[in-house]
């Protein structure tokens, strides 16, 4: 039977979250499709006992390539995940499984399918500062890249395997997200409300002069992508 189905979990020192997550996680994947994987892509080299439990649990542990930032996790569960359809997924718990029939449920309609906390329904339990920050990276990508989408920094998403093993990636840390909505910006696309609940264990590893800079970096670079790509 070939798979339908790839959760990918870019993780990083999560073992705690993820203890708490994949039994869920696993539960809720057999009740969509038989035909699923579920791989966890760790850091370069164990930081904590993510291994020990994704042996415990039956899903796939894999170390990420090219290093170890959340982007090389994205690309390297890109290259390994094998199904027809791939859903990436937070690993500390903050993606809700029982969200997943709902994008599951539009798969064949169109070619991304957005766990969005901006449509009618849509929630988030983040602090106030990222809440607003959130915000202004939405409203900067979706005027200045013309994303026709609430939601473009939520990285609970189902994609079309296919639209996405083609793709370069050049983005590093969570400002990948937006890169795929910008490359894949002509497809078809659609939110469902989900709710961006707390993490369950462990500490956040986002951090906020990071998050600032890699996303102003991220619009100067892919502005100059797209411009270069209509000479």
């Amino acid at each position: 039977m070939s798979l339908e189905l790839s959760i990918v979990l870019p993780a990083y020192k999560e073992a705690a979250a993820l203890s708490k997550l994949l039994p869920t996680l696993k539960s809720r994947a057999a009740a969509l499709t038989g035909a699923h994987e579920i791989l966890v892509v760790d850091a370069q080299q164990p930081l904590d006992e993510t291994p020990a439990i994704c042996l415990a649990h039956g899903v796939r542990h894999i170390h990420r390539r090219y290093g170890n930032l959340y982007g090389d996790a994205v690309r390297t569960g890109i290259e390994e995940a094998g199904g027809r359809f791939i859903v990436f997924m937070d690993a500390d718990g903050s993606h809700n499984p029982a969200h997943l029939r709902l994008l599951w449920d539009r798969r064949e309609h169109y070619d991304v399918v957005i766990g969005s906390r901006y449509v009618a329904g849509g929630h988030t339990e983040n602090p106030a500062i990222l809440i607003f920050m959130s915000w202004m990276v939405n409203v900067i990508f979706r005027l200045v890249f013309r994303l026709h989408c609430k939601d473009v920094s939520n990285s609970f998403r189902l994609y079309r395997a296919e639209l996405l093993k083609p793709l370069h990636l050049k983005c590093h840390n969570f400002d990948i997200v937006e890169e795929l909505l910008i490359l894949l910006g002509e497809r078809r696309i659609v939110e469902v409300p989900v709710t961006f609940e707390c993490r369950k264990a462990g500490q956040s590893k986002r951090k906020l002069l990071l998050f600032a800079i890699s996303y102003v970096w991220t619009l100067v670079r892919l502005l100059k992508i797209k411009f270069e790509a209509r000479r």
